[in-house]
């Protein structure tokens, strides 16, 4: 069973669309972890769908990652795969495709996308995990997946990470050797908007957590970035 993790805070409307591509799925085994940090309209979406594979719980403010941790406390499936609310899976087959790439080994699965501005789509191709991952974070937290023990053995989520939570468990994946398994094709679609965690107008915390990051990995200089800023300038490479 896949065990799908999904925070979300103060905007049910978001959340709703977010399940509903989830019910669209062609895998039938897996559940949904809805964990609210804000006042409850996540769990009312939760109950309004009466869907037993989807589970509401109460974080109570404590941080998106804490939610997450919860989440993966009460977590029953072999597979963890990450989802925000405000994103969606718009391949109905893509967590079979996950389910069959982990099935066959251990490994990160994550996935190319596209970033759905209010105009247009940008594509979001992150290609193959190599050593550009020690500068950006060009994996989609959306849609990434690895199995639960994988997780555990890497000492799970680091919540002092912040905004990076996820760069940091890439970042030991990859140091400790862990494959990591790439789907092409339009496989997820992340909302790009004014309350976006990494688009929003949060630059002095993102680069508190972004140096924090930094001095736990022992990087180099690294640029405060986004995934539009990454995208684009991946077509303008292609481009030129």
């Amino acid at each position: 069973m896949i065990s799908v993790l999904i925070p979300t805070k103060g905007r049910p409307h978001l959340l709703r669309e977010a399940l509903a591509s989830l019910l669209q799925q062609t895998f039938p085994h897996f559940e949904a972890l809805v964990v609210d940090d804000g006042e409850g309209e996540g769990l009312e979406a939760v109950q309004a769908l009466g869907e037993p594979r989807i589970l509401g719980f109460r974080n109570e403010g404590k941080g998106q990652v804490e939610a997450r941790l919860l989440a993966l406390r009460r977590a029953r499936g072999e597979v963890i795969l990450f989802l925000d609310d405000d994103d969606l899976l718009l391949d109905p087959t893509y967590l079979y495709r996950v389910h069959r790439a982990l099935d066959r080994r251990e490994a990160v699965v994550y996935g190319e996308g596209v970033l759905l501005l209010p105009a247009e789509e940008v594509p979001f191709r992150p290609g193959e995990v190599g050593e550009g991952l020690l500068q950006d974070n060009l994996l989609l937290a959306s849609g990434t997946a690895l199995k639960k023990s994988s997780l555990l053995d890497l000492g799970g989520l680091d919540p002092e990470m912040g905004d990076y939570w996820d760069w940091d468990l890439w970042l030991r994946a990859y140091r400790a050797g862990l494959p990591f398994h790439y789907l092409r094709g339009r496989n997820l679609g992340v909302k790009v908007h004014g309350a976006n965690q990494s688009y929003g107008a949060r630059r002095e915390e993102r680069a508190f957590y972004l140096e924090r990051l930094r001095a736990k990995h022992g990087l180099g200089l690294l640029v405060l970035k986004d995934h539009l800023s990454l995208a684009l300038a991946d077509l303008n490479v292609a481009d030129s």
